[in-house]
């Protein structure tokens, strides 16, 4: 037999598993875009169901997450091609099913209430719960392709080389995402919100006959291991917990402005509590189980542990930036809500844009210089891009504002290689998919935490001013002055928490220690 028949080019490999990568990515923002439309579609009322529509976006989200906590394990145990193969299935069915969700599922669910009499549902929140489901079932299998094909690239690539190609995953990952606020909205304003979905089909057929076609060829390892499910069902409670509790935060601000509110709802205080909890349980059971999900002592690993604590600064600082660009347009700069969408979405590509494309050279820096270097230099340039963002007033123009958030993005992007890196190649073989998967549950945990807690600040500081600055004899052109002065204050105060918080990840970093392949495999 033909040797190249035997042995395909890793980098075609992994060019072709990034596919479905990109699109699952995308999909995660798509809906935002037409979501306005979905709405309309669905005769959800303005009034009351806002709230559950906005779970066609977290509930995607937190799937997403879900599935990137044990489908790295699961590949490690039975086999990337395998897994690989079963999320892109799982994406195509909760493709078509999203597609089709106020049709025949949603009839079918609506006979099963009236024949268990349970009652007479509003036919249209029963198809926006079809259709969040079916979301949920899209995004695990979104969710479980990226660690699979991080694994992958430690696999393909010996340890020396590894980087550059983590860093074309991150940078597509990151590019699907970025992309897909302008995907939807060009497919949205030209035809049917279902054909983004439809669109999905062919691709996954297409993808799953040349990842079939390429991965069997192959060497695939597996283990005599099993699945920890009782850990899997723990760790996925707890996140599902603390994404419920601190994803309403990124809600307040419209609800805060009808209501007079500040701060999370009263029902996440219980449910972090109960988060915490469960994650304590969780270190528990790992630690007593004889084939963990995640084995604690990996945790003793010094890069392994200073990378994901780098990470998880990161991911806060970076939805620090996410977040507050579109409050800053919003607020200060747009004049209609159409304007401020539109103009917040571009300013934010010049953000992510670069990040993406940063984490490739950011992996061939780490190939020739270590994981320490490149992400210095990246966060120092996030630092310094965050200095400048504090700077941002009622009239600064978008001019000044792209170049410092190219800075930003390109800080942030050079770090992303390298950290992964340094996590998948401190870890053994046998646990490299749940590595990969930990890598990006870390970065996600921050996000969450991160603009969670900044809208919390923000909303508190805001109030806090308002007392201080505004009374009774404030007439109403000045009260307007006055709101305008605090916004930029509070932004300026929540772009230097982001600086601050990237400069603590400056000491994890500094505790990363150069890659030694003898060193690393004994590890």
């Amino acid at each position: 037999m033909d040797r190249r028949q035997v042995s395909p080019s890793p980098a075609l490999v992994i060019a072709i598993i990034s596919l479905p990568i990109f699109i699952g990515a995308m999909d995660l923002t798509v809906v935002s875009a037409v979501l306005p439309q979905v709405i309309f579609d669905l005769e959800i009322p303005l009034q009351t169901g806002l709230d559950e529509a906005a779970w066609i976006v977290s509930g995607y989200l937190l799937a997403y997450t879900v599935a990137m906590t044990f489908m790295g394990r699961l590949s490690d145990i039975y086999g990337r091609l395998k897994v690989y193969l079963l999320a892109l299935v799982i994406f195509g069915i909760g493709s078509y099913l999203v597609a089709v969700a106020d049709s025949w599922p949603a009839d079918n669910i609506l006979r099963l209430i009236y024949r268990l009499e349970l009652g007479r549902p509003d036919p249209s929140h029963v198809a926006l719960y079809s259709m969040i489901g079916s979301r949920m079932i899209q995004a695990f299998g979104a969710g479980a392709m990226v660690p699979v094909g991080m694994a992958l690239v430690g696999d393909l690539y010996p340890m020396g080389k590894r980087a550059r190609m983590l860093g074309v995953i991150a940078a597509v990952d990151t590019a699907g995402w970025v992309v897909g606020h302008l995907y939807g909205g060009i497919l949205v304003r030209f035809f049917n919100w279902r054909l983004i979905f439809w669109l999905n089909l062919p691709l996954c057929i297409i993808s799953f006959v040349l990842v079939l076609r390429l991965l069997k060829r192959v060497p695939q390892r597996s283990l005599e291991s099993r699945m920890d499910w009782t850990g899997v069902v723990l760790i996925s409670i707890c996140l599902s917990l603390l994404n419920i509790a601190l994803g309403a935060g990124t809600e307040l601000s419209s609800a805060t402005e009808l209501l007079g509110e500040t701060g999370l709802p009263t029902y996440s205080g219980p449910l972090l509590l109960l988060a915490l909890f469960l994650l304590i349980l969780f270190i528990w059971q790992q630690t007593r189980a004889k084939n963990p999900l995640i084995p604690i002592s990996l945790f003793r690993r010094q890069n392994f542990t200073s990378a994901n604590i780098a990470n998880f600064l990161v991911g806060f600082s970076l939805f620090i930036a996410i977040a507050n660009v579109p409050l800053f347009i919003n607020t200060l700069v747009a004049t209609t809500l159409a304007q401020g969408a539109w103009e917040s979405g571009w300013m934010l590509s010049a953000l992510t844009i670069p990040m993406a494309l940063a984490s490739i050279p950011g992996g061939w820096l780490t190939e020739k210089f270590g994981f320490r270097t490149p992400s210095l230099l990246g966060i120092l340039i996030a630092i310094i891009g965050f200095g400048f963002m504090s700077t941002w007033t009622a009239s600064t123009t978008y001019l000044t504002m792209a170049p410092q958030l190219i800075l930003t993005g390109i800080g942030f992007g050079l770090t992303i290689a390298p950290i992964a890196a340094a996590v998948i190649n401190t870890s053994p073989i046998e646990y490299r998919g749940t590595a990969s998967g930990l890598v990006l549950i870390f970065r996600l945990i921050g996000m969450t935490l991160g603009v969670s807690s900044i809208t919390t600040y923000g909303l508190q500081r805001t109030d806090q001013l308002a007392k201080v600055l505004i009374d009774a004899t404030t007439t109403f052109q000045q009260s307007i002055l006055i709101g305008i002065e605090i916004a930029e204050s509070v932004i300026k105060e929540t772009f230097i928490i982001a600086g601050l918080i990237c400069a603590l990840a400056l000491i994890p970093i500094l505790r990363l220690r150069p890659f030694s392949i003898k060193r690393e495999s004994h590890e």
